[in-house]
């Protein structure tokens, strides 16, 4: 049942992203900025382990959200190669994505890290890749694809794996590394990936620009989670956790929307003669 559970709150997930970033990739990064995959593992974890694996993994999972921003940024530039067939171009994106990933991650695990620290690495992390993505242009220009059942059925099979790979592997790899793997970019992966092979690389760049600050939400979910797990339990904590980060999406969006009418006010402003 728990397994069920975790394909099919992880498929819709995955699904609803796929569906408001082929209409909004702007909208779509700063959505995959929530907790989504994160908030998952977190979840099962504090159920199948306890409250206290989950607070002394917190540490390497906020310091571990640097190999996301990892992962995303060598998704990037794997998809700049020459391939002329889209699945090589993806396969590539996918291995260079992953090999920053682990790399990241290989690093990370020599390090010790205190809560303190980890906050410095997660910032450190946003910044580098807000100044990373800051030239990539917003505009795009696509057809939305009609969905069929192989299409859908490859997105469900291909997040389902990912998803059950990641939790069930928690019980044999310790705090340390369950922290960083709970910072696998579970639901950005195969989000990645479907949008690649859809489009090419026509979205997928602009979501990750408006992810790199986005990101800023895990690190507002893991305060919230390491302060309020231990005094009203993971149920409850959880709940709060993603009602203020919610909140904290709005905001953002809120400020993004402001943004863009001041750049088109400034684009017009200049037109005028």
């Amino acid at each position: 049942m728990l397994i069920l559970i975790k394909i099919i709150v992880s498929v819709i997930i995955v699904l609803t992203l796929v569906y408001i970033s082929e209409r909004n990739p702007k909208l779509g990064g700063i959505i995959t900025g929530l907790p989504l995959g994160t908030g998952i593992m977190i979840s099962f974890y504090s159920y199948e382990h306890g409250i206290d694996f989950v607070l002394t993994s917190l540490p390497y999972g906020i310091a571990g959200m640097i190999s996301t921003i990892a992962f995303g940024i060598g998704f990037y530039l794997g998809g700049k190669n020459k391939f002329t067939k889209n699945i090589y171009r993806v396969i590539l994106s996918l291995t260079t994505g992953l090999t920053f990933y682990l790399f990241t991650s290989y690093i990370l695990s020599f390090i010790k890290i205190n809560f303190i620290l980890s906050i410095v690495i997660f910032l450190s992390g946003v910044f580098f890749a807000f100044v990373f993505y800051r030239k990539v242009s917003d505009s795009y220009n696509i057809v939305i694809k009609t969905n069929n059942f192989s299409n859908i059925f490859f997105r469900i099979i291909l997040t389902s794996s990912i998803v059950l790979l990641i939790t069930g592997s928690a019980g044999f790899i310790g705090t340390k590394w369950a922290g960083l793997i709970a910072s696998f970019p579970t639901i950005l992966c195969p989000l990645l990936i479907i949008l690649a092979f859809l489009y090419n690389g026509r979205i997928y760049p602009v979501l990750l620009k408006h992810l790199s600050y986005a990101v800023s939400n895990i690190l507002v979910f893991y305060l919230i989670v390491n302060f309020t797990f231990p005094v009203i339990g993971a149920v409850y904590g959880i709940i709060l956790a993603y009602f203020i980060c919610i909140l904290y999406l709005l905001i953002l969006n809120k400020l993004n929307i402001h943004k863009r009418k001041i750049a088109e006010s400034s684009t017009n402003d200049k037109i005028i003669p």
